[in-house]
């Protein structure tokens, strides 16, 4: 391991300590909406020419701002589809009608759990339309918990942004377990690990912008899992979500 990449490590280390400087991550109806922002900036304006807009524009009212770019995004692919093979169109469209309804839901104020889930949905819709997979996602990832943010739903939503492109970018070193094998903070905490691990053999020599960017967003997602397994609080859960999506915008 080289001097640089193992600084990613340390960094992910030192989230076990309560001092670490990282500021709190917020939790929150404007941060769920930031979220899903920046996961589409990752893919809808290449693929499908949609102006994502400004964090600004969006927090002034942030389920409604949702629910009206999901609304647009939908309606761009109804009338003009997407270039995909195979299964990976209507897995996607699935996906990204799923996200529009709860979208909606979140508008009309029936809980931000419905904003995760449609973050969730983009994230599978994400690997479908732009990715070409022609998989299976699980589309009701949370069962009974859907609409219920917690530990639980955080947790599967980051496994499967994982399986989202992990696997697919390390091979058989990042082994990733089913739904009901992982259920907490510690146990996610460790596959991060796991990823960041794979991800320093093969871009810790590599110094162009993007694996650097990569790679930092990443060491920044562990440096959350490590707080979330030490029990500082689901936030932390949501953060590393957050950097896992600008991760893979980096490396895939």
């Amino acid at each position: 391991m080289t001097e640089i990449a193992s600084t990613y490590t340390a960094d992910g280390i030192a989230a076990g300590m309560s001092t670490y400087p990282h500021p709190k991550p917020v939790l929150d109806t404007g941060a769920l909406a930031e979220a899903i922002r920046v996961q589409l900036r990752t893919w809808v304006t290449a693929e499908l020419g949609i102006t994502v807009p400004a964090p600004e524009l969006v927090a002034a009212s942030p389920a409604t701002s949702i629910a009206w770019l999901l609304g647009e995004i939908t309606e761009v692919v109804h009338l003009y589809g997407v270039e995909t093979n195979g299964d990976a169109e209507p897995w996607g469209i699935t996906h990204l009608l799923n996200a529009r309804a709860d979208g909606l839901n979140a508008a009309h104020g029936r809980g931000d759990g419905h904003l995760l889930g449609a973050l969730y949905s983009l994230i599978a819709a994400r690997a479908h339309l732009r990715d070409g997979f022609e998989g299976r996602f699980e589309l009701d990832p949370f069962g009974a918990d859907r609409y219920t943010i917690n530990e639980r739903s955080l947790v599967e939503t980051v496994r499967v942004q994982l399986a989202t492109w992990a696997p697919a970018t390390f091979g058989t070193v990042v082994q990733l377990p089913d739904r009901w094998e992982l259920r907490t903070a510690a146990d996610l905490s460790d596959i991060i690990g796991d990823v960041i691990r794979a991800a320093e053999v093969k871009y810790g020599d590599v110094d162009d912008d993007d694996s650097i960017r990569g790679m930092a967003h990443l060491a920044n997602a562990r440096a959350h899992g490590l707080k979330a397994g030490y029990g500082h609080g689901d936030a932390h859960l949501f953060a590393a979500l957050g950097a896992l999506v600008l991760t893979a915008a980096a490396l895939t």
